[in-house]
C-alpha cells in the first residue's frame, strides 16, 4: 500500500487523449495504478482533454501546452515559457508527484520545453517532486532541432536540458539514457523504466460476429475471411514509420508465398500536421501501383474495447485488430519505444520486417528473440539501404523510389535477389506455424516477465516514492 493514503500524482502532456504512443503509455500506467491502489488520486493536465482515461481522476486543461502553429521570437518564447511554468505551479499545489511527458521536444513546442525547465527549477511547489519522462529527444529529429539551435546557444540549451530541480529522468530505452548523459545530465539521475503492456487488451476473445463487424468496418468482404491474410502495421501515418517499405515488403511476401496478404495500417493521420498530411497523400498515390488492398484505418480503433453496458461492444480496440491479423509488420526507421515489438507476443502473433536496434537490443537483453528480422533492405547492387533515402516535406524521395520499384518488374527481380535470404526468413516465420508457435511461446514468457504493466506500475510507484 502507498505510504500516504492521500497521495496525489499528475501526468502532464501536450494533449490528453490523443491517439499517440505517449498517451498509450499514460493510459496504461495510470489505469493500472488506479486499479491496484485506488487511494492514490491521479490527475491529467494537458493542452486539451480529448479523452478522460479514468472516471475518478481529476483533469485540467492548460491551453498554453498546445503546440504553437506560428513561429515565435525568442522574446515571445521566453515570455510564454514563464506563463507555462507559473500555470503549472498553480495547478500542482497539493500534488506530491508531477510527471512531465516528453519535455525535450525542441521546436515542437519551444515555450513548453523552456517552461518545463523553469517550473522544475524555480516555480514548482515545495511539496511537489518533479519527474521528467523522456520518450523522445529534440535532436532525434531535424524537424525539432532547427529553431532551438537558431534561438538558443549551446550553453543555453545545456542549461535547459540539465533539469535542475528534477528528481529523476525516466527513459523507456537504454540508448535514451546514453543520449541524456551526452547532454550533460548526471547518469545517477537517469532511470531505465520501460513502458508496460496491458495483457488484457490483447487476449480478448472474438466471436464470428465480432470478426464480421471488424471486416465490415475495414471494407473487406467477410466471404473472403479464409482467403485473406492481414498484415497489421500498428502505427501512426508519419514519415519515420516508413510505411512505403511495409508496402514493398508485403508485395514481396505475396510474390514468394503466392498467398493473398493485404496490409492494414491502424494509426491516425494528423491532418493538423502538414508533413503527416502530405505523407498520407503520397501513400494514397503509391497504392495504385500494387494489386492488393492497403487499408488505412485512420485511428478508428481505440486503445481498448469500449462497451455499451456490460456486454455489447461499442467500439473495437487495437487488440481486436491484432487478433484478426496473420502477423504484425514493422519497418519503421525510428521508434521511441517500439510497442508493437512487444504487443505482438501478448496477442500471440508473430512480427516480421526491419530490425530497429535501439529498441530491440533492450528487449533481447531479457530474452525476447528477433533473429529473423532484417537489418537492411537493399535497393541496388551498391547495397544501398532503402532506409538511407530520406523523406522530406516536399519530395518524399523514399516513396518515389518505392513507386519506381513497384512499376518495374526487372528492378523488382533484381531487388528480390539482393534480399532473397532476408525475405525468405520473413516468409518462413509467417508460414511455418510450428516454429512460429514456439517463438511466440518463448517470447511471450520473456516479455511478460519484464514488461507486463503489473510489474511496471509497481516499479514506477517505488521510484517516485508513492510505494
Amino acid at each position: 500500500m502507498p505510504s500516504n493514503c492521500f497521495s496525489k500524482i499528475c501526468f502532464i502532456h501536450y494533449g490528453i487523449g490523443w491517439r499517440d504512443g505517449v498517451n498509450t503509455v499514460l493510459r496504461t500506467l495510470a489505469k493500472e495504478i488506479s486499479k491496484k491502489y485506488p487511494s492514490i488520486k491521479i490527475g491529467f493536465f494537458g493542452g486539451e482533454i480529448k479523452e478522460k482515461f479514468i472516471k475518478n481522476a481529476f483533469y485540467r486543461a492548460i491551453p498554453e501546452l498546445l503546440p504553437k502553429k506560428q513561429k515565435l521570437t525568442k522574446t515571445q518564447i521566453k515570455k510564454e515559457s514563464v506563463a507555462i511554468a507559473q500555470k503549472l505551479a498553480e495547478f500542482t499545489k497539493g500534488i506530491k508527484i508531477a510527471v512531465i511527458e516528453n519535455p525535450y521536444l525542441g521546436d515542437y513546442h519551444l515555450p513548453a520545453m523552456l517552461g518545463y525547465s523553469l517550473y522544475a527549477k524555480k516555480y514548482k511547489p515545495k511539496e511537489t517532486k518533479v519527474f521528467f519522462r523522456v520518450h523522445d529527444l529534440y535532436n532525434n529529429s531535424p524537424k525539432y532541432i532547427k529553431n532551438l539551435q537558431a534561438y538558443f546557444s549551446p550553453s543555453e540549451i545545456k542549461e535547459i536540458i540539465k533539469g535542475e530541480g528534477v528528481e529523476a529522468f525516466f527513459v523507456p530505452k537504454r540508448t535514451r539514457k546514453l543520449e541524456l548523459i551526452q547532454e550533460g545530465i548526471e547518469a545517477g539521475k537517469i532511470v531505465y523504466l520501460p513502458n508496460g503492456i496491458d495483457a488484457s487488451v490483447f487476449n480478448q476473445h472474438l466471436t464470428r460476429e465480432d470478426k464480421r463487424a471488424i471486416y465490415k468496418f475495414l471494407r473487406i468482404p467477410f466471404s473472403k475471411v479464409n482467403s485473406i491474410k492481414i498484415l497489421l502495421y500498428p502505427v501512426r501515418v508519419v514519415p519515420r514509420k516508413n510505411i512505403e517499405e511495409a508496402i514493398l515488403l508485403t508485395h514481396f511476401i505475396r510474390e514468394l508465398t503466392k498467398k493473398n496478404y493485404i496490409l492494414v495500417i491502424s494509426g491516425k493521420i494528423d491532418f493538423n500536421d502538414s508533413q503527416g498530411k502530405n505523407y498520407y497523400k503520397k501513400l494514397i498515390q503509391l497504392k495504385k501501383y500494387v494489386d492488393f488492398p492497403i487499408i488505412l484505418a485512420k485511428g478508428a480503433f481505440s486503445s481498448k474495447r469500449r462497451y455499451i453496458g456490460k456486454n455489447k461492444i461499442k467500439e473495437f480496440g487495437i487488440g481486436d485488430l491484432y487478433q484478426i491479423s496473420e502477423g504484425i509488420i514493422m519497418t519503421s526507421t525510428e521508434e521511441g519505444f517500439g510497442y508493437p515489438f512487444l504487443e505482438c507476443w501478448f496477442a500471440k502473433k508473430i512480427v516480421v520486417g526491419r530490425r530497429i536496434p535501439d529498441v530491440i537490443d533492450d528487449f533481447e537483453k531479457i530474452g525476447v528473440k528477433f533473429w529473423w528480422l532484417y537489418p537492411h533492405f537493399f535497393i541496388n547492387r551498391k547495397r544501398k539501404d532503402l532506409a538511407q533515402i530520406k523523406n522530406n516535406d516536399k519530395d518524399f524521395c523514399r516513396i518515389k523510389k518505392v513507386a519506381k520499384i513497384l512499376q518495374n518488374k526487372k528492378i523488382q527481380k533484381e531487388i528480390l535477389e539482393l534480399n532473397r535470404l532476408l525475405l525468405e526468413k520473413q516468409v518462413k516465420i509467417l508460414t511455418n506455424k510450428k516454429e512460429q508457435a514456439e517463438i511466440i511461446k518463448d517470447n511471450f514468457k520473456a516479455a511478460k516477465k519484464t514488461y507486463d504493466i503489473l510489474k511496471i506500475a509497481d516499479q514506477f510507484l517505488e521510484l517516485t516514492g508513492l510505494k
